[in-house]
């Protein structure tokens, strides 16, 4: 028993290193997939605040401009129609990356194990989650209330529920409360390893690599033109109410302080988004692990009934 549980403990690691190594194999096509999910929200946003803050620096301009405009109903029917394409591209890229949590699930465990696939048919695999899609909605939303609901034990909901995305994916026409509780029943059969998979993933794609990237910035001077480029944007907001609020504990918000967080926040969101990949890949592949354990104790359990079924015939 001891030698099963130390031999799955070593399977989660080699998971985890060879997940890196599919991760680069097809870093060029995923990186391609994600480019609109993850790009179309950045710009999208960045536009549209771009768009308010040249709005409310040039609302006098713009009502002198035309006397149309001199009516607030007018100006700012015009400001939200103006808007309107960016929000629907920004509601469009998170449909579709919120479509790739499941997607890329697909593709690791179609192509583990063999020669590199030079031409990935995304669009057939997130057609296959779309066929699941009110499921796949359902499931968000369980999963959604019951960390809200728990969130004092949050990442105990999260540990049992981690394989609930490979379980949705990979297991037919299943239902979302079953994928719940499939993947509370597998992960319940494997909480040390799940949890060691699930400790270095955050650690490598949510604190590692974000760091590593915001300090290779700040090196090369990116960091300092950004956030004076967001500090100007910042400027425009009124942060009086606000710190009238916190005066109590002797706080105060600058918009420094929000271009330094939008800017960390940016750089990590880009960094943890290009990773999804590989957090797939690694829960794809501990799925195979479980399911391929639960295969063998279902067989094993078939053949001992065959064996007490045969038994009884031959004493009849």
């Amino acid at each position: 028993m001891s030698r099963k549980k130390s031999n799955k403990f070593l399977a989660v690691f080699n998971i985890f290193f060879s997940s890196i190594k599919s991760y680069f194999l097809y870093l060029d096509q995923c990186a391609k997939y994600l480019a609109f999910p993850v790009f179309g929200q950045i710009i999208s946003i960045i536009i549209i605040f771009w768009l308010a803050y040249l709005f409310k620096t040039n609302i006098d301009n713009i009502r002198e401009f035309n006397s149309f405009f001199e009516s607030d109903k007018n100006l700012y029917t015009c400001f939200w129609i103006v808007l309107a394409p960016f929000f629907l591209i920004l509601i469009k890229a998170i449909y579709n990356y919120i479509l790739a949590f499941a997607s890329l699930n697909i593709l690791f465990y179609t192509t583990s194990g063999k020669s590199k696939v030079k031409n990935i048919d995304f669009k057939a695999n997130d057609n296959v989650i779309k066929r699941k899609l009110p499921n796949y909605i359902l499931l968000m939303m369980i999963i959604s209330v019951l960390l809200l609901v728990l969130f004092i034990v949050s990442p105990v909901v999260w540990l049992f529920l981690c394989l609930a995305f490979q379980v949705l994916a990979l297991e037919g026409d299943i239902s979302a409360p079953k994928a719940v509780s499939r993947s509370i029943e597998m992960v319940k059969e494997n909480i040390i390893p799940t949890l060691i998979m699930l400790v270095l993933c955050i650690f490598a794609t949510y604190i590692f690599l974000p760091t590593l990237f915001l300090w290779a910035f700040d090196k090369i001077s990116v960091s300092t033109f950004l956030i004076d480029k967001f500090e100007s944007f910042c400027n425009i907001l009124e942060l009086d109410n606000i710190n009238s609020y916190l005066s109590f504990i002797n706080t105060q918000i600058k918009p420094l302080d929000i271009a330094i967080a939008t800017y960390q926040a940016l750089i990590s969101f880009i960094v943890i988004a290009f990773t999804l990949p590989f957090r797939c890949c690694c829960f794809t592949e501990l799925y195979k692990l479980y399911d391929a354990d639960k295969i063998k104790e279902n067989s094993k359990q078939s053949d001992e009934i065959i064996k007490r079924a045969s038994g009884k015939k031959r004493k009849n």
